[in-house]
Parts: C-alpha cells; sequence; structure tokens
C-alpha cells in the first residue's frame, strides 16, 4: 500500500489501547503501534493495514471493522476488537 500512514501499516492485533476517553458526544482512544508510538483515534478513523475502520470505542474496546479475503478470494469483513491494557 503506498502513501500508507504510519498508524495503517501494522497488523490491527499489534496495536495496543492504553487509554480511553469517553466523551459527552463521541469517545476516543490512545493507541499505541508496535514501535511504541502513541496516537489519539476516533471513531470513523482508519486503523491497521487491512483498510481497518474504527466502528465503535467502548468503555473497555476499540472495536475496528477490516476486509480481508478468505481462502476462496472473496472480500469479507471482520471486526477487530482491542481491549484496554490493565495496569497491573
Amino acid at each position: 500500500m503506498k502513501d500508507a500512514l504510519p498508524i495503517q501499516s501494522f497488523d490491527t492485533e499489534k496495536f495496543r489501547v492504553t487509554g480511553i476517553i469517553t466523551g459527552v458526544r463521541e469517545n476516543s482512544a490512545l493507541v499505541i503501534d508496535p514501535n511504541g508510538k502513541g496516537y489519539v483515534v476516533r471513531e470513523g478513523m482508519m486503523l491497521g493495514s487491512n483498510d481497518g475502520r474504527i466502528k465503535r470505542i467502548t468503555s473497555s474496546t476499540v472495536e475496528v471493522e477490516e476486509n480481508f479475503r478468505d481462502d476462496n478470494g472473496r472480500v469479507k469483513k471482520r471486526v477487530v476488537k482491542l481491549a484496554l491494557t490493565r495496569k497491573k
């Protein structure tokens, strides 16, 4: 993928959610990429290398809907849920 943003150059599962901000109008989340760089994301933004789009941010998860090809080459949608990592 050419001209991909850094936030779109990693598999969705490789991101960690380290904070969620619940707002009056919308929620946002802080996600960290595998290189340790943080991004504030909102619903509707792109995330991950499979044209993932953030569908929902709850108080504990970021839900990303992305496209993938199945074994027959058909494009399917799946939802990847990234859970908020709790500090120990």
